[in-house]
């Protein structure tokens, strides 16, 4: 796996957090840091860990899942799904009617 992107984490930890009007100081008073710690996380100059982001989303009263979206790499079985769709539609649309009609009815044997 990649390392984690922790300046977009940084940003949308930001983002939240101002969104909100809620100030550094008043996340770091809760977390008992230093407000410049907080700055750093937000800049992605610090890395925080797993508790801290855990801290940070209660806060914010968010899912840790609004900062870490798009580290995923997996695909959603709806994603997935659509992608077969397409590949499908693609080729059908290649096919003349007789192969259309002989399809349909393979489907429907399914």
């Amino acid at each position: 796996m990649a390392n984690l992107d922790f300046r977009t984490i940084g940003r949308n930890i930001k983002k939240r957090r101002t969104y909100l009007g809620i100030t550094l100081e008043t996340v770091a008073d809760y977390l008992d840091v230093n407000p410049s710690h907080i700055s750093n996380i937000e800049c992605g100059r610090a890395n925080p860990s797993l508790t801290v982001l855990v801290k940070i989303a209660n806060i914010l009263q968010c899912s840790v899942d609004v900062f870490i979206e798009k580290e995923y790499t997996y695909q959603t079985d709806c994603q997935t799904d659509q992608m077969l769709d397409e590949e499908i539609l693609k080729k059908l649309k290649n096919c003349n009617t007789e192969k259309k009609s002989r399809i349909l009815k393979m489907i429907d044997l399914l």
